[in-house]
């Protein structure tokens, strides 16, 4: 063993530990230690630092170790041939991205997984794999969907940040069938990590290989390999040399006779196996294949097509699945299957209206008993289906959405349906899925939906536009919404929509509105059994108190609140509530009392992937970290908060922007707050920057501003504190 491997196996023997410097230098020179071995062994770990993450500690040095390494390749075909030429021009590429692009069929992704199994040695620390379906009849898999996964296999969690994951560790991303504007953001950036695309799109950005068709000797062998005999010059030319194409002729020629096969293909509109239409010459060649499907074998396929997603479970599958796969027209992966894009159109122009239902209601009847499992607080908008599909407990609820939440968007996308998103919609708000419930509520509400149906989709987007600081929208949504509800007389999703309205003018600093249909929401949570809602009501009353001026009763309400939760074991209005209580304490200057709180609210909203609550408390946490001259500790704070709000959460962005213009004390980022809270209508956030740009300038004038918004909106503990703030007394 060399000096090297002696020093990694050293430290490796105590994984995660400091190795003391003499211990070290004992087991690399066992026999005759250098005349300086501190210097002797930094020289060694400087190298080792080439492939492995080291830690110099006061004592000794320590070796990070290596997470499990994650591989999400699928098999590589026994059968492939060719591509010589490409592979050679592959293997010559020194760049951190290779792209594959080509015409569909042409054999892109076979390639990528060929040349990702050569590459998998210099990437130890795993092989990322996604098939981002950019040229699929369903929608796309997005941005946030393919970093879900990718976070997942490498072992974080839903609050983990993709990139600092990659961090350190040599792992190849494969994106699979993508359009150029998502790669970039899944692209890894850690050094030692490189990227293989592949794309219908050119890609000039990146080091490339294009491929055409295959030569003709190679197609010749890709059909001999799949025992296809006999002379197939004119099978390869009818079809086109499309690697695609000859893998269906060759599946169709199972147990055939080739001379019978070529004249079938003569008889069919042999010349749409040109290349010049690929889309047409794919299309006959899966009709030949489907006809020789058994006929049972062929409704399942085209049942398949009824599926918008991205795979289809085993459950749903149904029969035959078994013939399918060995056609080569369905891929299975462990309990699901997936379909090549152009399979995918295919089948799905086959599926039929009835087919269609059939997938919805498998669905939705699922989705509504995953719901009746999560145990959230959240108001029903809509009745149940009658014969929901039981889950056992919430964990196998939670799972249930996570693996089917793309199949439910899409499905929601092309069959818009109001009681889809009503039974989805809050797993989408727990885990902070906003704009995939954007995008199902609009598209229900524009499709036609009245009523109650459309009452509920405009509490759904009520709620997102209020986040998002669409003040005017979400009033209307609200209002609107309460008004269906009153008149149906539905009380438990009006009084839903009535606190909704109470949180958004709140924001607005309106508290007498907000206070008047909080009070409105309260009076109907107790005749109608919501218990829930009633807690959270309470919580929201305790937060109009505390900007009114009353301390105590604030204090009262939430600690009611909070009690009640905890009673029940609701622990996303118990995070919630204490969160809040955190406010009003810190607001007390009991800054113990308060750190407690906002502690155990932050344990809970991970603990229960409450990403929304979890945004609130790091900033609400933030401030009292400010007030007690943890300046450092709220500046992680505020930045975690910003990165978990991403682009969905705009009052959380400026909240947490205000924190860090507090910590960093800079004027210009005051002023960015000022602009953005006055344009989104954030009263309280725009108080609160102008108290703290007037004390960090001494400006008399910011001050008596702050003071008028604040009273102007009836925001008296605001005004208050901005006087004790002017007077050095806060």
């Amino acid at each position: 063993m060399d000096r090297l491997q002696s020093l990694r196996a050293a430290l490796a023997a105590r994984p995660g530990e400091p190795v003391p410097f003499d211990v070290l230098a004992a087991e690399v020179w066992p026999d005759e230690p250098p005349m300086h071995p501190r210097a002797a062994l930094r020289t060694l770990v400087s190298r080792l630092r080439g492939t492995e993450q080291v830690i110099t500690e006061p004592t000794g040095y320590r070796l990070v170790p290596r997470p499990p390494a994650p591989c999400q390749l699928p098999a590589d075909l026994p059968d492939f041939v060719g591509r010589r030429e490409e592979i050679a021009r592959l293997e010559l590429i020194d760049a951190p991205v290779r792209a594959i692009t080509g015409l569909p069929g042409v054999g892109k992704t076979v390639l990528a997984i060929r040349e990702a199994h050569r590459l998998r040695p210099e990437f130890p620390d795993g092989q990322l794999y996604v098939n981002l379906r950019g040229f699929s009849t369903g929608p796309s898999m997005t941005v946030e969907q393919a970093l879900e996964r990718f976070v997942k296999a490498l072992g974080g969690g839903p609050n983990d940040d993709y990139q600092e994951l990659l961090r350190n560790r040599r792992v190849l991303v494969v994106l699979d069938n993508a359009t150029a504007e998502v790669i970039e953001p899944l692209l890894p950036a850690a050094p030692g990590c490189a990227a293989l695309v592949t794309s219908r799109q050119d890609l000039p950005q990146f080091a490339q290989v294009t491929l055409s068709v295959l030569a003709e000797q190679e197609a010749r062998e890709l059909l001999k390999g799949m025992r296809v005999d006999g002379d197939t010059g004119e099978l390869v030319r009818l079809c086109g040399r499309l690697p695609l194409a000859l893998r269906i002729a060759g599946a169709n020629l199972a147990g055939r006779h080739l001379p019978d096969y070529v004249e079938e293909l003569r008889e069919h509109r042999l010349e749409a196996l040109e290349i010049e239409d690929d889309d047409t010459a794919v299309q006959a060649t899966f009709d030949l294949s489907y006809r020789k499907l058994s006929p049972r074998a062929r409704r399942t396929f085209d049942f398949l097509g009824a599926v918008p997603g991205p795979d289809i479970p085993r459950d749903l599958a149904g029969a035959a699945t078994d013939e399918l796969v060995a056609a080569n027209l369905v891929q299975q992966n462990n309990n699901r299957y997936q379909l090549h894009d152009l399979l995918r159109l295919y089948a799905h122009e086959r599926a039929t209206a009835q087919d269609r239902q059939t997938v919805f209601d498998w669905y939705l009847r699922r989705a509504d008993g995953a719901e009746a499992r999560l145990q959230v607080g959240f108001t029903r908008l809509l009745p149940s289906t009658s014969d929901s599909v039981a889950f056992a407990d919430r964990e196998e609820a939670m799972a249930w959405f996570e693996v089917e939440r793309p199949n439910l968007v899409a499905l929601a996308q092309e069959q818009p349906d109001a009681a889809l998103v009503v039974a989805t919609r809050p797993f989408l708000l727990l885990t902070g899925q906003y704009g995939d419930l954007r995008t199902i509520a609009r598209a229900a509400l524009d499709g036609g939906e009245t009523g109650q149906r459309a009452a509920a989709m405009r509490v759904c987007l009520a709620y997102l536009d209020w986040r998002s600081g669409e003040h005017r929208t979400a009033i209307e949504h609200s209002e609107r919404a309460i008004a269906e509800y009153r008149a149906a007389g539905a009380q438990a999703p009006e009084a839903t929509a009535l606190n909704t309205l109470a949180g958004i003018y709140h924001d607005l600093g309106d508290l007498a509105r907000a206070r008047e249909h909080l009070a409105s929401a309260i009076e109907l949570y107790g005749p109608n059994g919501m218990r829930a809602q009633l807690i959270g009501g309470l919580g929201n009353l305790g937060l109009v108190d505390l900007e009114l001026g009353g301390l105590s009763s604030a204090e009262d309400a939430l600690r009611r609140s909070v009690d009640l939760a905890r009673g029940i074991d609701d622990w996303q209005h118990l995070a919630n509530g204490l969160n809040n209580l955190g406010v009003v304490l810190a607001a007390r200057h009991r800054h113990a009392d308060a750190e407690a709180a906002f502690s155990e609210a932050l344990d809970l909203a991970r603990q229960h992937g409450l990403r929304p609550i979890e945004m609130s408390a790091r900033v609400e946490y933030a401030e009292l970290l400010i007030a007690v001259g943890r300046r450092d500790e709220a500046r992680d704070h505020a930045e975690r908060a910003l990165e978990l709000a991403g682009d969905d959460d705009l009052f959380i962005e400026v909240d947490a922007g205000l924190v860090l213009a507090e910590v960093n004390r800079s004027v210009a980022e005051y002023d960015e707050v000022l602009r953005r809270a006055a344009d989104a209508g954030f009263r309280i956030i725009e108080v609160r920057a102008l108290a703290g740009k007037a004390a960090l300038t001494q400006d008399e004038a910011l001050y008596d501003k702050a003071i008028e918004r604040a009273e102007s909106a009836g925001l008296r503990y605001r005004a208050d504190l901005v006087r004790r703030l002017r007077s050095g007394t806060s």
